[in-house]
């Protein structure tokens, strides 16, 4: 809740909090579908830029919109509403343009870190690439024409359908891991290892850009990973400020840290 107790809203909470989680269910960005790769790009440029949510939303919009007309004058092709797609076509173009370069920006940066990170966790056996891949194929990120003329080539199949089939709804991450794409063939182990290691490198970046450290929060961190990549990823958790570590299983954690322990519905501080 907010002040008075108002709900507060995502868009309000961009430039406030400063959090990354790592829980279960991230194992989805590397072994999921690509909406999870969205999710993760949208949620930490958002956490960076209240113009990067706000263009992200009216993203959504015009796509809703577009959407709805493509339908329609699939239902009715004569009705002569086709004219107005150029109006819809213009808006996601321009959108389009502004969230495929954050977008780039903040996977070209993030890479090198997943790379060095990876190597750390994996001590040295998972060699990770990372790099983004916007679902319109363009030479430059400030050339609306060309989104335009895409957009146009493709609007018979778009109507035929029903819906877009190109833009940054549809763009994804390829990760590799020792020259073999990760979803496919890597362990459950590399899965997890190169989610955490994407967190990480995002949670670095966003402590850099907003010039504060961002504050981690882990649950169940360790499952899936073996005793040399828990033991790793133990010893990096001490570079980062405020970290939350929750774990059903017994932790050797630093001696500095407070722990707490909750048994029958009741929360006790060890000494």
């Amino acid at each position: 809740m907010g002040p008075f107790g108002k709900a507060l809203r995502v868009a309000d909470a961009v430039g406030t909090f400063a959090m990354v989680f790592i829980l279960p269910e991230d194992i989805s960005i590397t072994s999921g579908s690509t909406r999870y790769h969205r999710n993760f790009m949208d949620i930490y440029i958002s956490q960076q830029s209240r113009q990067y949510l706000s263009d992200l939303m009216e993203y959504h919009k015009v796509l809703k919109h577009r959407n709805s007309l493509l339908k329609k004058i699939k239902a009715e092709p004569k009705t002569g509403e086709i004219r107005h797609l150029d109006v819809w076509d213009e808006k996601m173009a321009e959108l389009s343009l502004k969230l495929m370069q954050a977008r780039d920006t903040f996977m070209t940066s993030i890479k090198p870190r997943v790379t060095e990170l990876s190597q750390k966790l994996s001590s040295g056996n998972d060699a990770v690439g990372i790099s983004y891949r916007p679902r319109l194929d363009i030479l430059s990120f400030s050339d609306k024409a060309q989104v335009l003329e895409i957009l146009q080539t493709h609007r018979t199949t778009d109507i035929k359908s029903g819906v877009s089939h190109l833009g940054p709804h549809r763009d994804m991450i390829d990760i590799t891991v020792n020259g073999e794409p990760l979803r496919p063939f890597g362990s459950l182990g590399q899965k997890k290892t190169v989610m955490i290691a994407m967190k990480l490198a995002a949670l670095e970046l966003l402590s850099e850009s907003r010039r504060e450290s961002a504050i981690l929060i882990l649950d169940e961190a360790f499952a899936q990973l073996d005793r040399n990549r828990s033991e790793a990823l133990l010893g990096l958790l001490s570079n980062y400020g405020q970290v939350f570590l929750g774990s059903a299983a017994p932790v050797n954690i630093d001696a500095g840290a407070k722990v707490f322990e909750i048994a029958g519905g009741k929360v006790s501080e060890r000494n």
